[in-house]
């Protein structure tokens, strides 16, 4: 059977789409994916297809987008069309959208997988564990399977069915991931939820060997230029035996600078050594306030200031850089909480520090605390992702929204933080605003080690972060 993924733009190539196609081929089936922004026509090219089953992955923000496509693909073939992802494992109730044939719940290879198998050989398909579907009128919510917990067994990852799209294949930095799940609880992120709704299916947190990691990277060398790697997952630092394991076995085999998350409890000497040795170029860890009481009584990111401190010189002892991921106009936050973070930040010396507005995930902890306390409307998604304006509800807005160009100009020095202080009175004109965002982006190019011509064809044919429904790092496609 003939299966086919949707995505309307390439910003991200999707790690578990390639992981469910890497299954579906193994086992016979015919896979491509056609990416709505380079397709000259999107719906000839599904035509020309002759699906016979279509995948379209829905992430948060990216619903509206998601629906959109199904429907123009629905009026092209007659073909079911599944949607999975992050956004119908917090929101199961899209299955009752008219527009939506069938929902995957959860982790999805081994559904997609079978959903194929019984359409080619005309067998009923509502039974199917982790899918909602509709038949005679009624929604079939299945139980949920267990989670995957010997990730090896997954045949390699088909990763030329993003390779065909010339940006993507020669864009100089390739992502992997090392495992899946979140050993975290933070209060603003959907990991807490899919962990309570995964209670009882098996370990959470789950890693691929080191072997199996060092075959995928291979993988991609065959089929692809890697100048550089990154490793997408939420915490790759978590198990540092693991990690040692792994660079000595790296380094043998390949020379490629690389990039990884880590958290500040997950952090030690031994590691850092044996990363440096193997390449590692840089660690972004997540700082996110500048306040110990936000971080902590909010984010529930239970980490006091001298521990940060503490990791970041470890890390930048060893001749690491240091990024720090940090957010700005987070419930409960005042814009002088904003500029502790540009304190924080200096005082840490970190090498290039990421600042996001609050990209608010329904339903999480943090976001029914500040619906509850009125910081946010109830109805805040119906506006869609804000990238440079607070959603929460502030006595200045417009200060937030100035400070978030400012921000590294802030970060210079105390003497350019005070002159800040009186910048952000005025609102900042688009252009201007964009503009002042350059050097941000050229630390992250230099962070990732991104090749400056790939680099370019990769912006040009994605442009802004919210032209997305993908989330590349996570497991549910």
């Amino acid at each position: 059977m003939k299966v086919i993924f949707l995505q309307d733009n390439g910003i991200n190539e999707s790690l578990s789409v390639t992981d469910a196609a890497g299954l579906l081929k193994a086992n016979g089936h015919e896979c491509d994916l056609f990416i709505e922004k380079n397709e000259r026509s999107f719906e000839q090219r599904i035509k020309d297809a002759s699906p016979g089953l279509i995948v379209v992955p829905m992430d948060i923000w990216g619903e509206r987008k998601v629906l959109g496509i199904a429907e123009r693909a629905k009026k092209t073939v007659d073909a079911p069309i599944l949607f999975c992802g992050t956004y119908p494992l917090l929101f199961p109730e899209i299955s009752d959208d008219d527009s939506v044939d069938i929902v995957c719940l959860g982790e999805a290879e081994y559904p997609i997988l079978e959903l194929a198998n019984h359409l080619e050989s005309h067998e009923d398909f509502s039974d199917i564990p982790n899918l909602v579907v509709k038949r005679n009128g009624e929604t079939v919510v299945n139980e949920m399977r267990p989670l995957i917990q010997n990730l090896d067994s997954l045949p390699l990852p088909d990763r030329n069915i993003y390779f065909k799209y010339g940006f993507i294949k020669n864009f100089s930095v390739k992502r992997f991931t090392s495992g899946r799940g979140c050993p975290n609880a933070c209060s603003f992120c959907y990991n807490a939820i899919f962990k309570e709704k995964y209670r009882g299916k098996g370990k959470f947190v789950r890693r691929k060997s080191v072997d199996r990691v060092i075959e995928e990277i291979e993988s991609v060398k065959n089929a692809a230029p890697i100048g550089s790697i990154h490793f997408s997952d939420d915490l790759f630092t978590d198990d540092s035996a693991w990690v040692v394991d792994f660079c000595e076995k790296y380094s043998t085999k390949f020379k490629y600078p690389w990039t990884c998350n880590t958290a500040v409890h997950a952090v030690n000497d031994e590691m850092l050594a044996a990363m440096k040795k193997s390449r590692c170029h840089g660690i972004a860890m997540g700082v996110e306030s500048g306040r110990e009481h936000i971080r902590i009584k909010y984010l529930n990111k239970p980490y006091k200031d001298q521990e940060i401190i503490d990791v970041a010189k470890k890390i930048k002892s060893h001749g690491i850089s240091l990024t720090s991921f940090n957010m700005m106009a987070v419930p409960y936050e005042k814009i002088d909480d904003v500029f502790a973070t540009v304190s924080f930040n200096r005082l840490i010396k970190a090498d290039n520090v990421r600042i996001f507005l609050l990209s608010p995930i329904p339903r999480t902890k943090l976001v029914n605390s500040a619906i509850k306390d009125g910081i946010l409307c109830e109805n805040y998604e119906e506006n869609g992702a804000q990238l440079m304006s607070p959603h929460i509800t502030s006595d200045d807005p417009e200060k937030f929204k100035s400070l978030f160009f400012l921000f590294d100009i802030a970060l210079i020095s105390s003497f350019f933080e005070r002159l800040v202080r009186r910048l952000i009175r005025f609102k900042i004109p688009l252009p201007l605003g964009i503009l002042l965002l350059l050097p941000r982006i050229w630390k992250e190019k230099k962070f990732f080690n991104i090749k400056l011509i790939s680099g370019f064809a990769y912006f040009l044919n994605t442009n802004l972060p919210q032209n997305r429904t993908k989330n590349y790092n996570n497991y549910l496609p």
